[in-house]
């Protein structure tokens, strides 16, 4: 999936999205924008309650917070970026229920006190595992007994799908089988696939579901997140149909 439009090589620190945040609907692809069935407002309304507390987690330019602000009664958002959460803020508009905060997830284990429901969207995303670990640490501390969390990664299996269609490409153009592998090679270590010159996670659906339970976290569904071909190829030929790319939606549940 296009997370990333930016060629920068940068590491994804502040740093890093403090300059992305100039161009954010340029650099960064909207889940919001491209998720055309709806799920992840769907489940936020599933588990909406006037009474509870919710935690948009890496919540970027604000693109669910304002949905999250609707839906319960107070909303804990954070980002590493003072730019984006200037813009999440902004977003936000006049809802007074929000609480935001600049904090690195990989480095901070508690953000904030456990909550009903955390919204976690391309956050799990980094290259480096022990700051990939520590990240998912916090994010799962966040959620209380008998809380919720909805988590959108990019999937593995959709990756390695991109690389199969993108070798069919290659031979229908009269590519030989040699060239149109070496025209599709990625590093696939560990699932780390560069988009855009930016080396990004990619969850297998099974490692979703180990990784969470290590955490304490039942996971209770595994969706797909369906997205166009424009996403992976800038101008898909007419003939590449589905089935189409997709990231992991993942609900889960602290008993």
């Amino acid at each position: 999936m296009k997370v990333h439009k930016t060629k920068s090589r940068r590491v994804m620190d502040r740093t890093y999205w403090d300059a992305v945040a100039e161009d954010y609907d340029g650099e960064i692809f909207s889940v919001r924008d491209n998720d055309a069935a709806g799920l992840v407002e769907g489940h936020i309304a599933r588990f909406a309650d006037a009474t509870h507390i919710a935690a948009d987690l890496g919540c970027g330019v604000g693109k669910f917070t304002p949905l999250l602000a609707k839906s319960f009664a107070r909303v804990q958002a954070c980002d590493v970026s003072s730019k984006l959460l200037a813009k999440a803020r902004r977003a936000c508009g006049s809802h007074g229920n929000v609480e935001f905060r600049q904090t690195n997830l990989g480095r901070v284990p508690h953000p904030f006190e456990p909550v009903d429901f955390v919204l976690c969207v391309n956050v799990l995303i980094m290259a480096d595992l022990d700051m990939r670990m520590s990240a998912l640490r916090a994010v799962t501390a966040q959620v209380k007994r008998g809380g919720h969390l909805v988590l959108v990664t990019p999937s593995a299996e959709s990756m390695h799908y991109t690389q199969f269609r993108r070798v069919e490409w290659g031979l229908r153009a009269g590519m030989d089988c040699e060239e149109a592998v070496r025209e599709s090679v990625r590093d696939l270590h560990q699932g780390i696939r560069p988009i855009n010159s930016v080396p990004t996670k990619h969850h297998l659906r099974e490692e979703l579901i180990v990784l969470l339970q290590s955490f304490g976290l039942e996971v209770s569904s595994v969706e797909k997140l369906i997205y166009p071909w424009t996403v992976e190829f800038s101008r898909p030929p007419i003939w590449l149909q589905g089935p189409y790319p997709w990231d992991w939606l993942v609900v889960a549940l602290r008993k």
